[in-house]
């Protein structure tokens, strides 16, 4: 790449962006990090949907939160529909949320929930916890281009 970059980058721009990435859990060598963020600094449009990026805090490096790999560098919107759903739900199971609903047996049933590219690619319920997780388990072995 030996033209100019089009914009002028700060100075330790490299170094700030490198120690931002780490700290917020990206976990890859060295080299390949300064491999990602060359890449970064020279996108254009968001890898997702093909959109050119409004502005230079428009771009994301995005990384898979669970293994701490790199995963695309992705505008805004895609980053926020892609981002990865914390084990912070009710249940401390991943994609189930324990929800109080009357017309279930018990009064509540367990809501199953995953959401790529800002679209539900699965959306149910089930009565008992265990349900929903053998159901949740088969949509993710079914469906493994959901989880890259």
């Amino acid at each position: 790449m030996s033209e100019e970059l089009p914009f002028e980058l700060p100075k330790r721009h490299k170094n700030n962006t490198i120690h931002k990435w780490k700290s917020r859990g990206l976990i890859e060598t060295y080299e390949k990090i300064v491999e990602i963020y060359n890449r970064y600094i020279w996108a254009s449009h968001c890898e997702l949907c093909g959109n050119p990026f409004k502005s230079s805090r428009d771009r994301q490096m995005d990384h898979d939160h669970t293994t701490g790999k790199f995963r695309n560098i992705v505008c805004n919107k895609c980053n926020q529909c892609r981002r990865d759903l914390k084990c912070s739900s009710n249940t401390g199971e991943l994609y189930i949320t324990k929800t109080i609903r009357k017309d279930y047996t018990d009064g509540v049933c367990y809501e199953i929930n995953i959401r790529r590219n800002g679209k539900r690619v699965l959306g149910t319920r089930r009565a008992t916890l265990q349900e929903a997780i053998e159901v949740r388990d088969k949509f993710i072995a079914e469906n493994p281009q959901y989880f890259l």
